[in-house]
């Protein structure tokens, strides 16, 4: 389900009431866990990747047809530069090589250990890949890349940044981008059913949340996804919520998911 950005959006998943009772329920973290949580990030996410290495997120495979469907103004036979951003360990990078061997890589992460492991991997199938390490949430004082992205994408990262550091983030990609490139978002949507199975005291904020291994993940609208990249000075192509549903037969599992997805350009 997609429509362009002007004209109405797609309806956001709504609560159910018991959901929404749930939802009014959860107990909020105490201030100083928000502060120690903030101030931990990297580590926390340091230590996800030295406990799980490359066992934890599955290639998106997808990626390859989505971004064909998605950023459909974009000619992916040329021999374009792309970069993930909140790269992990490649999950959408190396998917993607194999469709696009004429392309060029970049990536970078928060983590150092995903970084290194995301290098190994490269390393191992002989693949060329530019790589760094940068936290997105300050601002960038200097280029990362000898040469600005034709593409990029940013693929369930925003969310595990402090929603006030989101406009910084978006100014950061906006200098990592060259003008009439293109940026991919998808991240996690308002209402998602892991939002509201969250536990007591991992409330930090309006839709923030912490996990049990403290990294983090706010629950974006549309507008606020879209809303600081386009303050930063890119236009919004495309904007849509993704309806989806998690289901595993065996544990009898079948709930339902949303996220958010927007391509924006830079002029």
């Amino acid at each position: 389900m997609t429509e362009p950005c002007f004209g109405s959006s797609p309806a956001a998943r709504e609560l159910t009431e018991e959901e929404a009772a749930t939802v009014a329920s959860q107990v909020p973290a105490p201030a100083h866990k928000v502060f120690r949580l903030e101030k931990e990030a990297r580590r926390n996410w340091d230590k996800f990747y030295h406990r799980n290495k490359n066992n934890f997120f599955k290639d998106r495979n997808w990626s390859h047809e989505d971004l064909k469907e998605a950023c459909s103004h974009v000619h992916l036979e040329n021999p374009l530069t792309y970069l993930e951003a909140g790269c992990g360990v490649g999950n959408m990078l190396f998917p993607l090589a194999e469709k696009c061997p004429h392309w060029k890589w970049q990536a970078f992460d928060f983590s150092a250990n995903a970084v290194r492991l995301l290098e190994g991997r490269a390393k191992e199938i002989g693949l060329e890949v530019s790589t760094s390490e940068l936290d997105l949430s300050i601002g960038l004082d200097k280029p990362l890349f000898p040469v600005q992205a034709d593409l990029a994408t940013l693929i369930f990262v925003v969310s595990a940044i402090h929603p006030d550091k989101h406009e910084i983030v978006a100014r950061n990609l906006f200098h990592l981008i060259k003008p009439g490139g293109s940026l991919l978002i998808r991240d996690y949507g308002m209402n998602d059913y892991a939002m509201i199975r969250f536990g007591r005291e991992a409330k930090l904020g309006d839709r923030f949340y912490a996990r049990q291994d403290g990294t983090r993940a706010f629950y974006f609208s549309l507008d606020e996804l879209v809303g600081p990249y386009e303050k930063a000075g890119f236009k919004c192509v495309r904007k849509e919520y993704l309806h989806r549903r998690t289901i595993n037969r065996e544990k009898g599992v079948d709930v339902p998911r949303i996220f958010v997805q927007a391509v924006l350009t830079r002029e």
